[in-house]
Parts: structure tokens; sequence; C-alpha cells
């Protein structure tokens, strides 16, 4: 009986103490817990804010020309205030430059920014680095058809200042060709008329 009562007397003598380390196991964990969330929270200013290029560049076309035209102004204004803000505002002025029928579309500055962008940011999502190298993909396309119509609009101006040159040459040998049929029939007439 003795070793019965020293068991049960050892169990109880357990739980107590399993019970105290629980309990203080609990009260450090949740003070954990409050020292990490309500004492020290990050100043929003170090967050940095993720934005969906392919939702933004919707959001884009929906707008008038004027509220981009003032979306433009509004991301330079954070690109050179914020530098927290630079690459965000970098990346959406790059969307806006891409923007066909805008009067802001300018593929060459786009694609310049997208070139920086790419090379100092390390925070992109994979979502949007799949749709800046689509883009830059778009905007390499763009800009070699953009050159290879201006080396044709250059080639077709050339060839166009040389058919007018040919075209003046011709009409000055019709002009001369003309004078001097005027005077044979002059000569005709003047021959039929003594004859």
């Amino acid at each position: 009986m003795n070793t019965k009562k020293l068991n049960t007397m050892l169990t109880v003598q357990l739980k107590s103490y399993f019970s105290v380390i629980l309990i203080l196991l609990f009260t450090s964990l949740l003070s954990a817990c409050q020292l990490t969330s309500a004492d020290n929270p990050e100043p929003l200013e170090k967050k940095t804010t993720v934005i969906n290029y392919n939702q933004y560049y919707l959001w884009l076309k929906s707008l008038t020309k004027a509220e981009v035209l003032s979306e433009e102004a509004k991301q330079k204004k954070l690109m050179a205030t914020s530098t927290e803000q630079k690459s965000l505002s970098q990346g959406k002025l790059i969307l806006i430059y891409c923007l066909p029928s805008t009067p802001l579309h300018h593929p060459y500055k786009a694609k310049r920014l997208l070139n920086e962008l790419l090379l100092v940011s390390n925070t992109m999502t994979q979502d949007n680095l799949a749709f800046s190298m689509l883009l830059r993909d778009q905007l390499n396309s763009q800009l070699y058809l953009l050159q290879k119509q201006e080396r044709l609009e250059k080639e077709l101006a050339t060839q166009n200042e040389a058919n007018n040159k040919n075209i003046k040459q011709l009409q000055g040998q019709l002009n001369h060709v003309n004078q001097q049929l005027m005077l044979l029939k002059q000569i005709d007439q003047n021959i039929n008329q003594r004859g």
C-alpha cells in the first residue's frame, strides 16, 4: 500500500509541476506576442507597397487623356520627392508612357525607364517581373519597327526627291520639244504661204 500511496503522491506532484510549467510557458508565449505586435509597430514609410502592374495598366486604359496627364504629373512628383516610392512610381510611369492612344505615348522613354528599373529593382513580384519582361520585349519590337519606319521614310523622301528632279528635267525637255514643234509649224506655215 505504501507504494501505491507513494505513486499517487508522485503523480499528483508531477501533475502540479507539469501544470506550473505549462502556465509559465503559456504566459511567456503570450507576453512575447504582446511585445512584438503592440509595443513595436513598423513605421508605414518603411513598408514597401506592392502594385500589380496588370491591374494598374487596365486602370490607366480606363482614364481620359486629361486624367492620364494628371496621373503622370502625380507619379513624376512622387518619384522626385520620395526615394522609398521611386521604383513604384517609375514602374507606373513606364506604363503611362506605353499607353498607345495618349499624348504621353513615348516608347523610347518607357524603354529607358524600364531598363533602369530592371537594373535596380530587386523587390518585384514574379507576376510583375514577367509583365516587365513581356513589356520589354514588346518595346524592343516596337522600337525596331519605329526605326525601320524612319529608315523607310528617309528612303522614300530620297526617292521622291530623285523623282521630282527627274520630272523637272523631263518637263524641261518637253518644253524644249514643244518650242521646237511650234517653230517647225511656223516654218511649215511660212513655206505653205509662199508656195
